[in-house]
């Protein structure tokens, strides 16, 4: 607004110092085009053919420069704002007022293209200016828009990711634990002595002290690794029957993986096969992590996995996660088995194969 009151009181300024040079109808258009100058806006080509009379007196020429300035700046076709300027040019390089005695010696020729050539050019210029402004900053405003809506996003997917490792923790480590407690309850219903229903009681007690701890880890993101394997496997040192462990160094995600895979394996062992035996393999092979958990036929008939299960869809995610891969199914044996390779980044400084002893 301050700017348009400062344009309109220059127009009438100007209309009002040139009128001693203003003849018949111009004395009173000039100033009424002056008060009408905020419509240029509005409709800049209409308010173009408005004051391009005004031009002609020869001594108004705000109200022609504000509608070039208005034209150039709403216009997107370059063709019609130069058709714009040049009419202008045009229009004040015809002396219209002193057609019969002008010179037309090449000094006035000379200052009149130059006086024309300014008034036509500097509002056409700084109109493209402005759109061109205005166009960079509405882009910039859409850029920004779309950064706050990838960061949004961004979040968001992070929540769901941290989501989705906690669901799995949880699930993991119950499933594990609960299949232990199962077992110790049977146990202890079982015992025959008061010595055996105590020991039975307190493996119990452990077993719940032990899963405890497990989801308080889970939930502070803080999960188990290879430095867990040991007693993960001593706890089910029923079911195992063989045990390779040459891991080497690996990230504490790629440890975490591993250790809840075999957790995973050794927990559908005990619900879908038991008195079945265990084989578990946690090696480092060139670059990648192997863990492969395979148990042979139960004594009995047994239930293979449900393959839709969250548990085993739960570990492939785990090993996408972290570009490995991870299979699941029957064994030819008849028994079955789960088997990951998980790439160690070397890049991280975990590349480099273990050392062999007598080697160094």
């Amino acid at each position: 607004m301050a700017v348009e009151g400062v344009v309109v009181a220059a127009a009438l300024a100007e209309a009002l110092a040139t009128r001693h040079w203003l003849t018949g109808w111009m004395v009173w258009i000039a100033p009424a085009v002056a008060v009408a100058l905020p419509l240029r806006r509005r409709s800049p080509r209409a308010f173009m053919l408005l004051a391009l009379p005004t031009l002609a007196t020869g001594v108004l020429w705000i109200p022609a420069m504000a509608a070039l300035h208005a034209v150039a700046a709403s216009e997107r076709r370059r063709s019609e704002v130069a058709a714009s300027a040049g009419a202008v040019a045009v229009v004040s390089f015809v002396p219209w007022q002193h057609m019969d005695d002008y010179s037309w010696s090449l000094p006035d020729v000379t200052l009149g293209l130059l006086l024309s050539g300014l008034l036509a050019v500097a509002p056409a210029a700084l109109g493209l200016l402005g759109r061109a402004r205005a166009e960079l900053a509405g882009r910039l405003a859409e850029l920004a828009l779309s950064r706050e809506r990838e960061r949004r996003y961004a979040a968001e997917q992070a929540t769901l990711r941290e989501r989705e490792r906690l669901a799995r923790d949880v699930h993991d480590t119950a499933a594990h634990h609960l299949s232990l407690i199962s077992l110790r309850c049977s146990g202890l219903a079982t015992a025959a002595d008061s010595v055996r229903y105590r020991e039975e009681a307190a493996a119990l007690g452990e077993l719940s002290r032990r899963a405890a701890a497990d989801l308080r880890r889970a939930i502070r993101h803080d999960g188990p690794g290879f430095a867990q394997l040991p007693e993960l496997l001593d706890a089910a040192r029923d079911l195992v029957d063989s045990v390779h462990l040459d891991p080497g160094a690996c990230p504490p995600a790629v440890q975490h993986a591993a250790y809840r895979i075999v957790q995973e394996g050794l927990t559908n062992i005990r619900r879908h096969a038991p008195g079945a035996r265990a084989r578990v393999t946690v090696r480092r092979t060139g670059h990648s992590l192997l863990v492969l958990v395979h148990n042979g036929p139960p004594p009995a008939a047994r239930t293979v996995p449900d393959p839709g299960g969250h548990g085993l869809t739960g570990l492939r995610t785990r090993a996408a996660a972290l570009g490995g891969t991870f299979t699941s199914g029957p064994s030819p044996d008849g028994g079955f088995a789960l088997a990951a390779t998980l790439p160690v980044p070397a890049a991280l400084g975990f590349g480099a194969e273990p050392p062999v002893p007598g080697q160094e």
